[in-house]
Protein backbone atom coordinates (compact mmCIF):
# COMPACT_ATOMS: atom_id res chain seq x y z
CA UNK A 1 0.00 0.00 0.00
CA UNK A 2 1.17 3.56 -1.00
CA UNK A 3 1.97 6.32 1.71
CA UNK A 4 0.11 8.95 2.12
CA UNK A 5 1.37 12.82 2.05
CA UNK A 6 -1.19 15.20 2.71
CA UNK A 7 0.08 19.18 1.89
CA UNK A 8 -3.49 21.53 3.83
CA UNK A 9 -3.29 24.73 2.89
CA UNK A 10 -4.27 27.79 0.05
CA UNK A 11 -3.22 28.16 -3.22
CA UNK A 12 -3.50 31.55 -4.70
CA UNK A 13 -3.49 33.30 -8.43
CA UNK A 14 -0.41 34.98 -8.23
CA UNK A 15 0.95 38.04 -10.04
CA UNK A 16 4.45 38.92 -10.29
CA UNK A 17 6.61 41.56 -11.92
CA UNK A 18 7.70 44.99 -12.20
CA UNK A 19 4.84 47.88 -11.67
CA UNK A 20 7.77 50.64 -11.26
CA UNK A 21 6.17 52.44 -14.84
CA UNK A 22 2.41 51.56 -14.07
CA UNK A 23 1.86 54.96 -12.97
CA UNK A 24 2.05 56.35 -16.81
CA UNK A 25 2.01 52.99 -18.73
CA UNK A 26 0.90 49.16 -18.89
CA UNK A 27 2.82 47.16 -16.71
CA UNK A 28 4.26 43.13 -18.14
CA UNK A 29 2.86 41.22 -15.32
CA UNK A 30 3.29 37.59 -15.03
CA UNK A 31 -0.03 35.52 -14.30
CA UNK A 32 0.88 31.94 -12.12
CA UNK A 33 -0.05 29.97 -9.00
CA UNK A 34 1.24 29.82 -5.92
CA UNK A 35 0.86 28.93 -1.98
CA UNK A 36 3.20 28.11 0.31
CA UNK A 37 2.03 24.21 1.18
CA UNK A 38 1.30 23.89 -2.61
CA UNK A 39 4.93 24.93 -3.32
CA UNK A 40 6.53 22.48 -0.54
CA UNK A 41 3.90 19.80 -1.99
CA UNK A 42 5.45 20.12 -5.48
CA UNK A 43 9.20 19.81 -4.48
CA UNK A 44 8.13 17.00 -1.73
CA UNK A 45 6.72 15.22 -5.31
CA UNK A 46 9.28 15.61 -7.68
CA UNK A 47 11.64 14.05 -5.30
CA UNK A 48 9.58 11.14 -2.79
CA UNK A 49 9.80 7.87 -3.64
CA UNK A 50 7.36 5.44 -6.02
CA UNK A 51 5.71 4.35 -2.76
CA UNK A 52 4.40 7.26 -1.04
CA UNK A 53 1.40 9.36 -3.22
CA UNK A 54 1.29 12.96 -2.82
CA UNK A 55 -2.02 14.51 -2.33
CA UNK A 56 -2.80 18.20 -1.93
CA UNK A 57 -5.40 19.70 0.10
CA UNK A 58 -7.68 22.76 -0.29
CA UNK A 59 -11.30 24.31 -1.26
CA UNK A 60 -11.31 25.63 -4.89
CA UNK A 61 -15.15 26.59 -7.16
CA UNK A 62 -15.72 25.70 -10.14
CA UNK A 63 -14.69 28.73 -12.50
CA UNK A 64 -11.79 28.83 -14.96
CA UNK A 65 -8.85 30.03 -12.53
CA UNK A 66 -10.06 26.91 -10.27
CA UNK A 67 -10.12 24.57 -13.24
CA UNK A 68 -6.41 25.76 -14.77
CA UNK A 69 -5.16 24.96 -10.92
CA UNK A 70 -6.39 21.62 -10.60
CA UNK A 71 -5.10 20.94 -14.00
CA UNK A 72 -1.37 22.47 -12.99
CA UNK A 73 -1.94 20.42 -9.52
CA UNK A 74 -2.03 17.15 -12.14
CA UNK A 75 1.26 18.05 -14.37
CA UNK A 76 2.96 18.28 -10.98
CA UNK A 77 1.97 14.82 -10.18
CA UNK A 78 -0.50 15.99 -6.94
CA UNK A 79 -3.23 13.70 -6.38
CA UNK A 80 -6.59 16.09 -6.35
CA UNK A 81 -9.16 13.80 -4.50
CA UNK A 82 -9.14 15.65 -0.87
CA UNK A 83 -9.91 18.95 -3.22
CA UNK A 84 -13.23 20.35 -2.40
CA UNK A 85 -14.87 22.11 -5.38
CA UNK A 86 -18.19 23.21 -4.38
CA UNK A 87 -16.51 27.39 -3.44
CA UNK A 88 -18.67 29.92 -4.30
CA UNK A 89 -16.03 32.19 -5.42
CA UNK A 90 -12.71 32.14 -7.41
CA UNK A 91 -9.16 31.15 -5.77
CA UNK A 92 -7.92 34.10 -3.80
CA UNK A 93 -5.10 36.23 -5.54
CA UNK A 94 -1.51 38.00 -4.65
CA UNK A 95 1.10 40.90 -5.88
CA UNK A 96 4.49 39.69 -5.75
CA UNK A 97 6.81 42.90 -5.47
CA UNK A 98 10.68 41.94 -5.95
CA UNK A 99 13.49 44.72 -5.09
CA UNK A 100 16.88 45.03 -6.81
CA UNK A 101 18.41 42.48 -4.12
CA UNK A 102 15.70 40.03 -4.56
CA UNK A 103 13.57 40.55 -1.08
CA UNK A 104 9.99 40.82 -1.24
CA UNK A 105 6.81 42.60 -0.66
CA UNK A 106 3.66 40.91 -0.94
CA UNK A 107 -0.10 42.52 -1.33
CA UNK A 108 -3.08 39.97 -0.68
CA UNK A 109 -6.83 39.76 -2.07
CA UNK A 110 -8.09 36.54 -0.45
CA UNK A 111 -10.95 37.78 1.84
CA UNK A 112 -13.78 35.82 -0.12
CA UNK A 113 -11.60 32.73 -0.81
CA UNK A 114 -13.22 29.28 -0.81
CA UNK A 115 -10.31 27.86 1.12
CA UNK A 116 -11.62 30.16 4.22
CA UNK A 117 -14.24 27.69 4.39
CA UNK A 118 -12.47 24.36 3.95
CA UNK A 119 -13.96 22.63 7.20
CA UNK A 120 -17.26 23.82 6.93
CA UNK A 121 -20.79 21.66 6.40
CA UNK A 122 -21.24 17.88 5.52
CA UNK A 123 -18.22 18.19 2.68
CA UNK A 124 -15.98 19.67 4.96
CA UNK A 125 -16.97 16.96 8.06
CA UNK A 126 -16.17 14.03 4.94
CA UNK A 127 -12.84 16.11 4.67
CA UNK A 128 -11.33 15.18 7.71
CA UNK A 129 -12.14 11.98 8.34
CA UNK A 130 -10.44 11.56 4.44
CA UNK A 131 -7.03 13.40 5.71
CA UNK A 132 -7.07 11.74 8.94
CA UNK A 133 -4.51 9.37 10.20
CA UNK A 134 -1.92 9.57 7.06
CA UNK A 135 1.68 9.03 6.86
CA UNK A 136 3.04 12.77 6.31
CA UNK A 137 0.73 15.74 7.16
CA UNK A 138 1.71 19.21 6.48
CA UNK A 139 0.79 22.35 6.66
CA UNK A 140 1.34 25.90 7.73
CA UNK A 141 0.98 29.15 9.94
CA UNK A 142 -1.01 30.59 7.10
CA UNK A 143 -3.10 27.78 6.20
CA UNK A 144 -3.97 28.05 9.99
CA UNK A 145 -4.30 31.81 10.07
CA UNK A 146 -6.91 32.24 7.24
CA UNK A 147 -9.13 29.77 9.48
CA UNK A 148 -11.58 30.85 11.74
CA UNK A 149 -11.29 29.26 15.34
CA UNK A 150 -13.19 26.34 15.30
CA UNK A 151 -11.81 25.13 12.12
CA UNK A 152 -7.67 25.62 13.39
CA UNK A 153 -8.35 23.86 16.14
CA UNK A 154 -9.96 20.93 13.73
CA UNK A 155 -6.95 21.62 11.63
CA UNK A 156 -4.68 20.92 14.42
CA UNK A 157 -6.21 18.07 15.51
CA UNK A 158 -6.15 16.11 11.95
CA UNK A 159 -2.72 17.32 11.79
CA UNK A 160 -1.99 15.48 14.98
CA UNK A 161 -3.38 12.33 13.66
CA UNK A 162 -0.40 11.72 11.41
CA UNK A 163 2.33 9.59 11.76
CA UNK A 164 4.69 12.75 10.88
CA UNK A 165 3.19 16.23 11.57
CA UNK A 166 5.31 19.01 10.24
CA UNK A 167 4.63 22.40 10.05
CA UNK A 168 5.67 25.50 8.83
CA UNK A 169 5.86 28.74 11.15
CA UNK A 170 5.20 31.16 7.86
CA UNK A 171 4.54 34.57 10.48
CA UNK A 172 2.52 37.00 8.13
CA UNK A 173 1.65 40.67 9.79
CA UNK A 174 -1.42 41.10 7.48
CA UNK A 175 -2.88 37.52 8.59
CA UNK A 176 -1.17 37.22 11.94
CA UNK A 177 -2.39 40.67 13.21
CA UNK A 178 -3.46 40.14 16.86
CA UNK A 179 0.61 39.01 17.98
CA UNK A 180 -0.58 37.87 21.30
CA UNK A 181 -3.13 35.41 19.76
CA UNK A 182 -0.73 34.35 17.40
CA UNK A 183 1.89 33.31 19.91
CA UNK A 184 -0.49 31.33 21.53
CA UNK A 185 -1.62 29.60 18.49
CA UNK A 186 2.06 29.07 17.23
CA UNK A 187 2.92 27.76 21.00
CA UNK A 188 0.47 25.36 20.51
CA UNK A 189 0.82 24.00 17.32
CA UNK A 190 4.42 23.07 18.36
CA UNK A 191 2.86 20.98 21.04
CA UNK A 192 1.31 18.88 18.41
CA UNK A 193 3.73 18.34 14.82
CA UNK A 194 6.52 16.26 14.66
CA UNK A 195 8.92 18.64 12.09
CA UNK A 196 8.36 22.33 12.72
CA UNK A 197 9.94 24.61 10.10
CA UNK A 198 11.06 27.96 11.63
CA UNK A 199 12.63 31.49 9.76
CA UNK A 200 14.24 33.49 11.84
CA UNK A 201 13.13 36.70 10.57
CA UNK A 202 9.51 35.02 10.97
CA UNK A 203 9.89 34.43 14.83
CA UNK A 204 12.23 37.34 15.64
CA UNK A 205 8.85 39.97 14.58
CA UNK A 206 6.75 37.65 16.60
CA UNK A 207 8.26 36.81 19.93
CA UNK A 208 10.99 40.01 19.86
CA UNK A 209 13.72 37.21 20.27
CA UNK A 210 17.34 39.03 19.69
CA UNK A 211 19.07 35.85 19.51
CA UNK A 212 18.23 32.83 17.15
CA UNK A 213 18.79 29.75 19.84
CA UNK A 214 15.92 31.58 21.69
CA UNK A 215 13.65 29.48 19.87
CA UNK A 216 14.74 26.45 21.24
CA UNK A 217 13.55 27.89 24.75
CA UNK A 218 10.31 29.47 23.44
CA UNK A 219 8.98 25.81 20.95
CA UNK A 220 11.37 23.09 22.46
CA UNK A 221 9.25 20.00 24.40
CA UNK A 222 11.86 17.44 23.39
CA UNK A 223 9.54 15.49 21.49
CA UNK A 224 10.06 17.54 17.98
CA UNK A 225 12.71 18.13 15.70
CA UNK A 226 13.16 22.27 15.07
CA UNK A 227 14.59 23.62 12.07
CA UNK A 228 15.51 27.42 12.13
CA UNK A 229 16.42 29.40 9.35
CA UNK A 230 18.99 31.80 10.27
CA UNK A 231 21.34 33.74 7.51
CA UNK A 232 23.59 31.02 6.32
CA UNK A 233 22.67 28.62 8.58
CA UNK A 234 20.30 25.84 9.52
CA UNK A 235 20.26 25.89 13.44
CA UNK A 236 18.70 22.24 14.60
CA UNK A 237 17.54 20.47 17.29
CA UNK A 238 15.84 17.04 17.56
CA UNK A 239 14.36 15.70 20.35
CA UNK A 240 15.99 16.08 23.62
CA UNK A 241 19.93 16.07 21.93
CA UNK A 242 22.09 19.07 21.56
CA UNK A 243 21.71 22.10 19.13
CA UNK A 244 23.38 21.50 16.13
CA UNK A 245 24.48 24.19 13.70
CA UNK A 246 25.14 23.99 9.77
CA UNK A 247 26.01 26.38 7.12
CA UNK A 248 24.45 26.56 4.21
CA UNK A 249 25.31 29.49 1.96
CA UNK A 250 23.17 30.58 -0.22
CA UNK A 251 25.04 31.81 -3.61
CA UNK A 252 23.66 33.49 -6.39
CA UNK A 253 20.25 35.43 -5.57
CA UNK A 254 17.57 36.58 -8.07
CA UNK A 255 14.45 35.42 -6.20
CA UNK A 256 14.17 33.95 -2.88
CA UNK A 257 9.97 33.49 -3.43
CA UNK A 258 10.14 29.67 -2.45
CA UNK A 259 13.55 29.16 -0.63
CA UNK A 260 11.66 27.74 2.53
CA UNK A 261 8.67 26.68 0.75
CA UNK A 262 11.93 24.25 -1.32
CA UNK A 263 13.66 23.38 1.21
CA UNK A 264 10.80 22.33 3.56
CA UNK A 265 9.00 20.24 0.33
CA UNK A 266 12.53 18.43 -0.27
CA UNK A 267 13.67 17.62 3.13
CA UNK A 268 10.16 15.73 4.11
CA UNK A 269 11.05 14.11 0.79
CA UNK A 270 14.47 13.24 1.52
CA UNK A 271 13.74 12.20 5.53
CA UNK A 272 10.41 9.93 4.00
CA UNK A 273 12.95 8.03 1.53
CA UNK A 274 16.19 7.27 3.63
CA UNK A 275 15.05 6.36 6.96
CA UNK A 276 18.91 5.82 7.58
CA UNK A 277 19.93 8.97 6.68
CA UNK A 278 21.19 11.53 8.89
CA UNK A 279 19.56 14.91 9.59
CA UNK A 280 22.62 16.92 8.50
CA UNK A 281 22.76 15.00 5.15
CA UNK A 282 19.08 15.77 4.56
CA UNK A 283 19.92 19.67 5.63
CA UNK A 284 22.41 19.98 2.78
CA UNK A 285 20.83 18.08 -0.36
CA UNK A 286 17.60 20.26 0.45
CA UNK A 287 19.63 23.53 0.71
CA UNK A 288 20.81 22.45 -2.82
CA UNK A 289 17.41 22.27 -4.06
CA UNK A 290 16.93 25.98 -2.50
CA UNK A 291 20.44 26.97 -4.34
CA UNK A 292 18.59 26.01 -7.54
CA UNK A 293 15.31 27.67 -6.70
CA UNK A 294 16.55 31.47 -5.76
CA UNK A 295 18.57 31.56 -8.91
CA UNK A 296 15.34 31.84 -11.23
CA UNK A 297 12.45 34.05 -10.51
CA UNK A 298 9.10 32.60 -9.37
CA UNK A 299 8.29 29.72 -6.57
CA UNK A 300 8.70 26.55 -9.13
CA UNK A 301 11.20 25.84 -10.78
CA UNK A 302 11.55 24.00 -14.33
CA UNK A 303 11.67 19.88 -13.85
CA UNK A 304 14.90 19.68 -15.80
CA UNK A 305 16.80 22.40 -13.70
CA UNK A 306 16.21 20.34 -10.14
CA UNK A 307 19.47 19.37 -8.99
CA UNK A 308 20.59 15.69 -9.43
CA UNK A 309 20.48 14.14 -5.90
CA UNK A 310 21.28 10.59 -4.81
CA UNK A 311 18.78 10.00 -1.97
Amino acid sequence: MQKKAIFLGECMIELNGDISSLGNSNSMMEINFGGDTYNSAVYFSRLTNKETNTFYCTALSKDSFSKKMMERFKIEKLNCDLIRTDGKNPPGLYSIEINEKGERSFSYWRDQSPSKNIFLGLKGKHLLDNISNSDIFYYSGISAGILDENQKQQLIKVGATADVCAFDFNFRHQLHYDKNRSQSLFIEINNYVNINFVSYDDIKDLFKIKKPNEIFNLLNNEKNLILLRYKNSIIFKNLDQDIKTITVPHGEVVDTTAAGDAFNGSFLALMNNGKNTSIEEIILKSHAVTREVIKHKGAIIKKNQMPKLSI
